[in-house]
């Protein structure tokens, strides 16, 4: 869910709440609400104001509901071979990055995520690398094994590999 529809949903949560204790309080026998509602249902414009509301906020509900019913976008690349479709799961090829990535000398922790692109995917690595490791150097050999394993076992072009050093390591390579 993005950033628009969490604000949606938390405004139509928010407005169901004040509903909510408004009518419980209706309910309970208190008289204040009651007294709000008619001393601005007579002001200019009450009427036009609440219809617009009213109509934002079934179409909240309406966008709301139709996220929950509808699927997200399929986590799956899609190669076409000659007997038909292969589907490739996202989390699949990010588990070979990760293996790949953990594979070079100098890496100690990685982590991956891959996104769809148009015509491929697009990576991005996280690692933390040993200190003694000339990091540009690094990145350029990830990016290579990375795309050119990727390519190997999955058939897809990788359009963007992004390497990010988050930490580094406080303990030096061991010798093996």
């Amino acid at each position: 869910m993005n950033a628009f529809n969490r604000v949606i949903l938390v405004i139509f949560a928010m407005a169901g709440i004040i509903f909510a204790l408004a009518s419980a309080a209706v309910l309970a026998g208190l008289e204040w609400p009651v007294a709000f509602f008619r001393q601005t249902a007579g002001m200019l414009g009450f009427t036009e104001i609440a219809y617009g509301l009213l109509a934002l906020y079934i179409l909240a509900g309406i966008r709301l509901a139709w996220l929950g019913i509808v699927p997200g976008k399929k986590q799956a690349v899609v190669s076409e071979g000659s007997l038909g479709q292969v589907r490739i799961a996202l989390s699949a090829i990010e588990s070979l990055v990760e293996k790949v990535v953990l594979d070079q000398r100098g890496v100690k922790e990685a982590g991956a995520s891959v996104k769809k692109a148009p015509n491929g995917i697009g990576i991005r690595i996280k690692t933390v690398v040993a200190p003694d490791v000339n990091i540009p150097h690094l990145s350029d050999t990830l990016q290579n094994h990375v795309r050119d394993r990727v390519l190997e076992v999955t058939g897809i072009e990788v359009h963007d590999i992004r390497v990010v050093v988050e930490n580094i390591s406080a303990q030096k390579l061991r010798v093996e």
